[in-house]
């Protein structure tokens, strides 16, 4: 779909920035993400009689205790990595040791080698787990968004446009630092030079409402902004004939 395309802008409202301000960040700027699914099998059976079982959730507990160690000791302190173990499914009774136990995690990075490292680690974590506790341990690794990359001259071509063009209701334009979320926007950067800019969209009130939660409120000024933002960009970059 990309063919024949030099360059991808995009943009994006932001409710954590007050509205009036355009924001931007060089190289890279959000985090790339991973997911993975882990599934432990051993054998279940009865509380009273636990020398005759093998307990998923106790081999579970531990693969998600060890998995800490990833970010503290294989992860360079200069680098940014988390994971996140966000289900831990070993629903049953209270007097049954459960056969099986299903892990569902998440995992970010800023940098295409620290997501490396993470995978090799989660894997050779659960490969071990199942050697220590004998059961069987099923990764299911799916590394899916890239890194977020923001090409330096195209990045300073749309700061500059929108400097030049001084649009009435913006009232300033700061560079945000990287950012936490990962964004499917990055797809686009992998193949050509790209860049991906913010837009305030605080409410009047000032609240905070997070995006993708039903409390979710904007400042609905901010989308006429984008409107003339965008605009502006595409206009100096045919005008000029920009190719970054």
């Amino acid at each position: 779909a990309l063919d024949g395309v030099d360059n991808m802008i995009g943009v994006h409202v932001m409710t954590t920035i007050k509205t009036g301000v355009i924001a931007y960040h060089n190289k890279e700027t959000q985090t790339g993400r991973s997911n993975f699914t882990i599934t432990i099998k051993g054998n279940g059976g009865h509380a009273s009689m636990p020398q005759l079982s093998n307990d998923a959730i106790v081999a579970a507990s531990y693969f998600v205790t060890e998995l800490q160690t990833v970010i503290s000791r294989r992860i360079d302190p200069f680098d940014m990595g988390t994971v996140t173990i966000g289900s831990f499914d070993g629903a049953g009774s209270f007097n049954a040791i459960q056969d099986k136990v299903l892990l569902k995690g998440d995992v970010r990075m800023m940098k295409e080698t620290t997501r490396k490292v993470i995978r090799d680690q989660v894997k050779q974590i659960a490969k071990g787990v199942g050697v220590t506790f004998g059961v069987e341990v099923i990764v299911d690794y799916d590394d899916n968004y890239p890194v977020l990359f923001n090409s330096e001259n195209l990045t300073h071509f749309v700061v500059d446009s929108l400097k030049d063009q001084n649009i009435s209701e913006v009232n300033n334009i700061v560079d945000l630092g990287p950012q936490n979320p990962s964004e499917d926007f990055s797809y686009y950067g992998q193949v050509v030079p790209s860049t991906f800019f913010y837009i305030g969209a605080q409410p009047e009130d000032g609240g905070n409402y997070p995006h993708h939660s039903p409390l979710f409120k904007m400042n609905e000024k901010s989308i006429l902004i984008a409107a003339k933002a965008v605009a502006t960009v595409t206009i100096n970059y045919l005008f000029f004939n920009k190719k970054m």
